[in-house]
């Protein structure tokens, strides 16, 4: 009876599950890219929001990866998500703020009909203290 080599089928498994993450991680990647570009009009009015009004030095990103989801924008200093949607999806939500997100939704149809007041509520949401400045 041959003697099996323990150590290598341990390392042969650790590198196919490393292996597995990667290509899972290749695979979120890719996915958060082909959002971004082929993201609606809600969402580039957003963004242009985001990118061209003053939120007090904070940075927001698009597509941003926040456990299993892709969070619309982020801003990781201040712990905000921001989706933008027709209806709320209850389980992201909990899973993200689970995670320490608070997360502020907003219709495609209030964004693109009315810019100014969406970004007014989102300047409130950073002025307010998150559980993250407390710390």
């Amino acid at each position: 009876m041959p003697v099996m080599d323990v150590s290598r089928t341990v390392l042969s498994a650790a590198q196919g599950s490393e292996r597995k993450r990667w290509r899972t991680l290749q695979k979120r990647i890719e996915r958060a890219r082909d959002l971004r570009r082929s993201g609606n009009q809600a969402e580039q009015a957003m963004w242009e929001l985001l990118c061209t009004r003053p939120l007090g030095g904070a940075r927001f990103r698009r597509m941003e990866p926040i456990g299993p989801f892709l969070a619309a924008f982020a801003c990781r200093t201040k712990k905000l998500v921001i989706e933008i949607d027709g209806e709320e999806d209850t389980g992201r939500t909990l899973s993200m703020q689970q995670l320490g997100w608070r997360v502020a939704h907003f219709s495609a149809k209030n964004v693109l009909n009315d810019p100014e007041s969406a970004w007014q509520q989102i300047f409130r949401l950073m002025q307010a203290p998150s559980s993250t400045d407390a710390l």
